[in-house]
């Protein structure tokens, strides 16, 4: 319980031999999260402001995710972690994280590639390891309703 706070998302790079992911990455335990928008954080004159992402068309996705299941205090507890993958040079998802951290992006898995995603197995899950696509659009948390694009 007390990794849960870091296990949220799985990087790319080290999911094989990370002990929290090793066991759902090496028996290509891969799933689909169903996302309507997600949150990053924007530096801006160096402070965090929470920026909402969602697509164009406000429709749900899905991102990558591998799952497991463990038993804690007798009870089989099953959870999820969303993969993610650098983005340092992505033209969209570059401008959010801390300006001297790495930048990350979810693995938007679109639907004609769901089915495949859910019965890849490890060893050719990278081919499904998608940068961000051009459909999604970003605005400041506490205005909800307007879809500025940034």
């Amino acid at each position: 319980m007390k990794f849960s706070s870091h296990t949220y998302n799985a990087r790319t790079e080290s999911v094989a031999d990370k002990p929290s992911f090793r066991h759902a990455w090496k028996y290509s335990k891969f799933c689909l999260v169903p996302v309507q928008e997600f949150y990053e954080p924007k530096y801006i004159n160096g402070k965090p402001h929470w920026y909402t992402i969602k697509r164009k068309d406000d429709q749900p996705f899905t991102v990558a995710g591998i799952y497991d299941d463990a038993v804690i205090n007798g009870n089989k507890v099953r959870s999820f972690s969303m993969l993610t993958i650098n983005s340092d040079h992505h033209p969209f998802m570059k401008q959010f994280h801390a300006p001297k951290d790495e930048k990350r992006s979810i693995i938007v898995i679109p639907e004609q590639y769901r089915k495949d995603w859910l019965t890849a197995d490890h060893e050719h899950a990278h081919e499904y390891f998608f940068q961000m696509p051009d459909e999604f659009v970003t605005f400041p948390r506490d205005e909800q309703k307007q879809n500025v694009l940034f």
